[in-house]
């Protein structure tokens, strides 16, 4: 398939000043190399020169990953011009739900705009993938009619890129204790994402403040905001910032903690299962993959996640169990060598897709 990927990540970095966009970013870029590395031929717009297929109007597929004005406009561009040929693939990673509180205001006027914005955007769709049911549901809900097939694929990870190597231990703890005085062998509870206001800052706060004898560490970007100026009070809680290799992180941690309100499927959730880094994490549809005291631990209030910590950290049996658990599940579930093979066969069906649409059109 010749396919032209439209990603406009610069753009998000410019405007909310951070190195990375996190999962999305990561899933897209695993799924160009992927793709490429099956044969595929990949123009990724505005990053690379357009390729002789693309001038000459060879294009199989639109494909496209961010939620911005410039990609609809860029897909309503391209599909107009290729409208002969290309199917349009979306990969819905966003939601009004998600959206609300992170980079816009948690107000019904700005969710109702984007509401309409993302039933628009993904309107353009002769397919869309999407992470998890929930998001799926998510999805579902915007539409007033449904015009394009949903289909339900893992972001999944790169397992093999996970593998520990002894240094990683290492490398983070000497990072905590030089920049921040963590003792090395403290007990170090680390979640990691952007610092948004839905990922939850305040219960991590919360937390943290109830166990002052362990460290909280928030790996990621950070958005500042009024949370994080309060949390950050706390002797006990540390924001790192971007941090280069956060496999360091997940290995050199003793407990992954996951407090957000809503996520639509969880990168950090799978890559610290992969790592046998035990998780404690808000109980919301989009974990349905890890099961309570089975691979994880889930809580809905401060007093079940401070129960699970302390649950993890004194019980060694528990903890030999759930992370075994829990990285067997996610090699299951979550191998993106699985999910290449997934996606690519998904863009075949959306070119199957248009044709039938092309059909029905024509009669």
């Amino acid at each position: 398939m010749n396919i032209l990927f439209i990603e406009n990540f610069k753009l998000f970095k410019k405007l909310t000043s951070v190195k990375t966009i996190g999962g999305i970013e990561t899933n897209t870029n695993d799924i160009i190399k992927d793709l490429r590395k099956k044969g595929h031929n990949i123009w990724v717009l505005n990053k690379e020169k357009k390729p002789k297929w693309a001038e000459k109007g060879e294009i199989d597929i639109i494909a496209a990953s961010t939620f911005d004005p410039i990609t609809y406009f860029q897909i309503s561009k391209y599909k107009k011009k290729y409208k002969q040929k290309a199917a349009v693939v979306i990969h819905g990673h966003t939601t009004v739900e998600d959206l609300a509180g992170n980079f816009v205001p948690d107000k019904p006027i700005f969710n109702t705009i984007f509401k309409y914005w993302l039933k628009l955007l993904y309107g353009q769709a002769h397919l869309l993938i999407t992470p998890s049911e929930f998001s799926k549901e998510c999805l579902i809900n915007i539409q007033t009619s449904m015009t394009y097939p949903i289909y339900v694929v893992s972001n999944g990870i790169c397992i093999e890129e996970f593998k520990e190597i002894n240094e990683y231990r290492i490398n983070f703890r000497r990072f905590l204790s030089q920049h921040f005085d963590i003792p090395e062998d403290a007990i170090v509870i680390i979640n990691v994402g952007l610092s948004w206001k839905k990922k939850g800052v305040k219960t991590f706060g919360d937390i943290a403040e109830r166990l002052p004898e362990y460290y909280f560490v928030w790996v990621g970007p950070i958005n500042k905001n009024p949370e994080i100026d309060e949390v950050i009070k706390l002797d006990n809680v540390i924001f790192t910032g971007f941090y280069d290799d956060i496999r360091e992180a997940y290995y050199g941690a003793d407990l992954f903690l996951n407090t957000s309100w809503v996520e639509n499927q969880g990168i950090p959730i799978i890559e610290a299962a992969i790592c046998k880094l035990p998780v404690v994490a808000r109980d919301l549809s989009a974990f349905d993959w890890v099961a309570h005291e089975h691979s994880c631990y889930k809580a809905q209030d401060i007093d079940e996640f401070v129960k699970g910590i302390k649950k993890i950290v004194s019980n060694s049996d528990f903890k030999h169990k759930i992370v075994e658990n829990a990285c067997n599940d996610a090699t299951e579930l979550h191998d993106f060598d699985k999910i290449g093979e997934k996606i690519e066969n998904l863009y075949y069906k959306a070119i199957k897709v248009k044709k039938i649409w092309d059909r029905k059109r024509n009669k």
